[in-house]
């Protein structure tokens, strides 16, 4: 493992580095299957694109942008972040993104939300962390189930994809009700 920063059972996150912009991370936001449900998608993305990503993302105190690593063969295998962070009002915005397809079952999705749960309450001491999803985007409102989100509202046909007007949805998951979870466990 390379400069872990969170270990999962099939998974660890690791910050990235400058080499990582030359790998296929930034294929995965030009591509149509890996980006359809990304309400911001619109240009093709490009290695420079990716190096000011990087470039604007690395010192940031408001998102925490990681690389989502196969523990088995250390391949990365997609991104995920916090951002928009608040440590004033304890809230932060998930995201993530399981960019090479074989990996795209479900199962490391769910190791991936798993780990920066417990990184955005644990280590950051976040009160609420919300997500954001296109209407028809069913892996993601799975995964919002399992790990006990509550929608907490919508915009009407706001998001412009696959030719249709799809609703922006916003769930959260509030700290206290992320630790009964856990404490059941």
């Amino acid at each position: 493992m390379k400069n872990p920063y969170a270990i999962g059972k099939l998974i660890y996150l690791r910050p990235p580095e400058e080499e990582d912009i030359d790998s296929n991370w930034y294929t995965w936001l030009s591509n149509p299957d890996t980006s359809q449900y990304l309400a911001e998608r619109f240009w093709p993305n490009t290695k420079e694109k990716q190096r000011e990503f990087f470039n604007e993302t690395k010192n940031s105190s408001t998102r925490m942008v990681l690389l989502i690593i196969d523990k088995d063969n250390d391949q990365m295998i997609g991104v995920c972040n916090l951002n928009n962070i608040s440590f004033l009002h304890g809230k932060a915005e998930i995201a993530l993104i399981i960019g090479e397809k074989e990996y795209q079952n479900g199962t490391y999705a769910i190791d991936v939300m798993s780990l920066l749960l417990k990184i955005g309450f644990d280590r950051l001491n976040m009160r609420n962390i919300i997500t954001s999803r296109l209407g028809n985007n069913s892996l993601t409102t799975t995964l919002e189930k399992i790990f006990g989100f509550i929608e907490i509202g919508k915009f009407d046909k706001l998001i412009f994809s696959e030719g249709l007007y799809q609703d922006l949805v916003y769930s959260q998951l509030k700290e206290e009700n992320w630790r009964k979870r856990n404490l059941k466990n």
